[in-house]
């Protein structure tokens, strides 16, 4: 296995738990609720995990996964945006606090010590297995691209059904990836993974529901507004006349 040193063993593993605790609240209320469900919660540890991973990778000097938590990070701020914009009307931006925040894990974790980047990147994964892990990381990410893409069509943060299976596919290659590199942080986070997605996979085939795909997501916004505290009045019924007797 390929420890780094204990402190950063350390950030990456509290990473991994970041990212762990934001399935198992997805998983729990899921399983409350007996469909998928993705609530609010899920993007602030999805923040908090990504934030300390890419001081990981990058203290790893691991392209791979680095470039994929700093895509994954702007994904995780925007979606909090839709959230408090849906249920509040406002939202802070999440351009700035993406750069602050991938620039300061990069900075700590490229500093920590004096290793060239380029060279030990290249050390870290022959060329194929490089491929296959940058293969998996695109997946793993894309899945978020889908999820944000039906996000903004809604105009509330949403999942469909195929980040799910991108979240399966893209976990797989990243854990053979992480298997021949020997990063025991990685391999313990997509281990745990592949039980909550092939879990959610199974709540939304017994729901027996058709596939979302931002057309019409009218629960999933009026729970997320009922979530974050905001009360909307129904519209009154219009009085129905008396039948006559």
């Amino acid at each position: 296995m390929n420890f780094a040193d204990p402190i950063w063993l350390g950030v990456g593993l509290l990473a991994q738990v970041a990212f762990s605790a934001r399935f198992l609240v997805q998983w729990l209320l899921s399983e409350r609720a007996r469909r998928s469900l993705l609530p609010v919660h899920f993007w602030f540890f999805s923040v908090a995990g990504a934030v300390l991973l890419l001081a990981y990778a990058a203290h790893q000097r691991d392209a791979v996964i680095a470039l994929g938590q700093i895509v994954g990070l702007a994904i995780y701020l925007r979606n909090i945006e839709l959230v408090q914009r849906a249920a509040r009307g406002r939202a802070i931006g999440f351009l700035w606090p993406w750069l602050g925040l991938a620039g300061l894990a990069l900075a700590a974790g490229l500093l920590s010590h004096e290793a060239p980047v380029a060279r030990t990147a290249v050390e870290r994964a022959a060329p194929l297995w490089f491929a296959l892990g940058f293969l998996g990381q695109t997946l793993f990410t894309g899945r978020f691209v889908v999820q944000l893409y039906a996000s903004e069509r809604a105009q509330a943060s949403v999942n469909p059904v195929q980040f799910w299976y991108l979240s399966l596919s893209g976990s797989l290659l990243l854990l053979a990836y992480a298997l021949h590199t020997g990063d025991a942080v990685i391999i313990l986070g997509q281990s745990f993974g592949l039980i909550v997605y092939l879990r959610n996979l199974a709540l939304i085939r017994k729901q027996r529901e058709p596939d979302h795909h931002g057309e019409d997501f009218e629960d999933e916004v009026a729970a997320l507004r009922a979530s974050e505290g905001a009360s909307e009045e129904a519209p009154a019924k219009p009085a129905q006349p008396a039948r006559p007797r």
